[in-house]
């Protein structure tokens, strides 16, 4: 499953070692809805098409849905993190339980996974 944040790296023209993402890459309908969120906020015009662009390319990619199997992965995951003192962002939280319920490690070009990673819950690949 790849994070928003590797597939918005090309736009912000931070470098990707392509070796090191999945031959198959699935995207979360929460990535989805971010990447949208990006192109309605967008500051102006070169903003706004760069991020469209982005979402354009990752449109081509097989969004996986949040299901009864995310949900209950999910919950388990959010009750897991509280009892542990810690927090996830509740859309990397979703990605990472759509993750979970198909079997997939997350992708990612940041630490905000980290708690779930430490808790056993998730296999993360920083790249």
């Amino acid at each position: 499953m790849l994070d928003t944040s590797v597939l918005i790296a090309h736009e912000s023209g931070r470098r990707l070692e392509a070796s090191s993402l999945p031959e198959e890459g699935y995207v979360s309908v929460i990535t989805l809805a971010e990447l949208e969120a990006g192109v309605l906020a967008a500051g102006d015009q070169t903003i706004r098409s760069r991020r469209l662009a982005t979402l354009t390319r990752v449109s081509a990619l097989v969004a996986l849905p949040i299901d009864a199997a995310a949900a209950a992965h999910w919950a388990r995951m959010r009750v897991r993190l509280a009892e542990s003192g810690r927090r996830v962002n509740v859309n990397d939280l979703w990605i990472a339980a759509v993750a979970r319920a198909n079997g997939l490690a997350v992708y990612t070009r940041d630490a905000d996974y980290g708690p779930l990673a430490e808790l056993g819950e998730l296999r993360v690949v920083t790249v």
